[in-house]
């Protein structure tokens, strides 16, 4: 039984889908909840899970960069398939260059947030963008598992062995 190269480029195409939900789940919602309920101090804590989330991040950029060159090269893309990839590129986008730099400067300025008082105007503002930056997270995992469900191709695609 011969592989057909289509047959491969979609289990590539698939595999990338995978790791870009993997990497977004993995970060969200196992190592970050670890890491503030066991590293000394949430200020450790917030440092590590900032420079995880950054690799994430990039990661799941150049994924989707792999995604969308297999679906120009192949075809096999619906209409939702490339407004659901286009969306999380630009929520990952918006947090690792818009939101994060932001949070960054809360920190660098304020140090610890958790020694401000809860109505210092630093720890509120800290408190909106990581709000935010949580929302784009969940969107763009969720956006990751319905690409994933839907297998990264349109309906009326199908490889032999599917």
């Amino acid at each position: 039984m011969a592989m057909h190269a289509a047959c491969v480029r979609m289990g590539a195409l698939r595999l990338c889908l995978a790791m870009i939900l993997g990497l977004l789940l993995v970060s969200g919602y196992v190592v970050a909840p670890i890491l503030f309920a066991k590293a000394d101090s949430s200020m450790q804590a917030g440092m590590l899970a900032g420079h995880i989330f950054h690799m994430v991040n990039m990661g799941v950029l150049f994924l989707a960069a792999a995604v969308a060159s297999f679906w120009m090269r192949s075809h096999t893309a619906g209409r939702l398939n490339w407004i659901l990839l286009l969306l999380i590129a630009v929520l990952i986008s918006i947090n690792e260059f818009g939101i994060s730099p932001l949070i960054q400067a809360i920190k660098d300025s304020a140090g610890a947030i958790d020694a401000l008082a809860k109505d210092d105007p630093q720890r509120v503002q800290f408190g909106i963008y990581h709000g935010v930056s949580a929302v784009c997270h969940l969107l763009a995992t969720l956006m990751a598992a319905l690409l994933v469900a839907l297998g990264g191709k349109s309906c009326k695609t199908k490889c032999k062995h599917d």
